[in-house]
């Protein structure tokens, strides 16, 4: 299936993390041009050169990076200012920046709690309200929150995490309500394991036993969620809609 996303403009957060890089790349390798939204200006550049470099493309007017941490004040504002003011359009946002960071809920203080809200949600429905102000003058618009199964199940020790990525879920689901009639479409993809550098910081034998239970017995690649991605963000995905998507081998809990 060849997926194209000529002329469309794509803002992806978290963008030079594992996931976020691979959506962006599989974007930008189908046509869109792509805005890299991370927190060092550094490993934006370095993403930027890698992307050009791989696909062989010279027009490096199709990637810009804007180097924002999305907790700071008034991100969500300037993420798209910045980026309207370049395109004068966004036509996909994808929410994919996220604290994975967990904690029992016995030692999940308050301020802890208010610093994974505030990114896993908080900030990704302000950035996309402003977003959905261009989306629906333009009659078009492309909404894909990067979820988790443990948003879907739960998991020990991941309580705020969980509870953050439903929340997105939710959220999506709600946009699909009262914006489809605009042309636009909110979807959210809820990965499992990821062979990311995420997935390193895990114990060896939790990882093992976990696999064991994934019918496919793997974890997913980043660029298999990027293909996803990228199918939701076309045409192809146009009746799809307040759906989210498990992507992690078959396991059900």
């Amino acid at each position: 299936m060849n997926i194209r996303l000529d002329g469309r403009v794509a803002l992806i957060t978290g963008a030079t993390g594992g996931i976020g890089s691979a959506i962006a790349t599989e974007f930008f390798r189908s046509g869109a041009t792509v805005i890299i939204n991370g927190r060092s200006q550094e490993k934006i550049d370095v993403f930027t050169n890698n992307l050009l470099s791989d696909a062989n493309i010279s027009d490096s007017n199709r990637v810009y990076g804007i180097a924002l941490d999305l907790s700071e004040p008034n991100s969500e504002i300037n993420i798209i200012k910045h980026a309207i003011d370049k395109f004068h359009k966004i036509d996909i946002l994808v929410n994919n920046a996220a604290i994975v960071d967990g904690k029992p809920i016995s030692y999940s203080d308050e301020q802890f709690v208010k610093d994974v809200m505030l990114v896993n949600y908080q900030k990704p429905f302000l950035l996309t309200r402003n977003a959905l102000s261009y989306m629906r003058k333009a009659q078009y618009g492309r909404i894909i929150n990067i979820t988790s199964l443990a948003g879907q199940s739960g998991g020990k020790g991941l309580s705020n995490y969980a509870a953050s990525k439903a929340a997105m879920h939710s959220f999506s689901q709600t946009i699909a309500c009262e914006y489809g009639k605009y042309n636009i479409t909110a979807n959210s993809i809820a990965p499992g394991f990821v062979e990311t550098k995420t997935l390193k910081k895990i114990p060896e034998e939790y990882k093992q036993n976990s696999k064991k239970l994934i019918p496919c017995h793997r974890f997913a690649t980043p660029s298999e969620v990027a293909d996803l991605a990228t199918f939701l963000a076309s045409e192809r995905a146009s009746y799809i809609n307040g759906q989210q998507i498990a992507l992690n081998g078959g396991v059900y809990r």
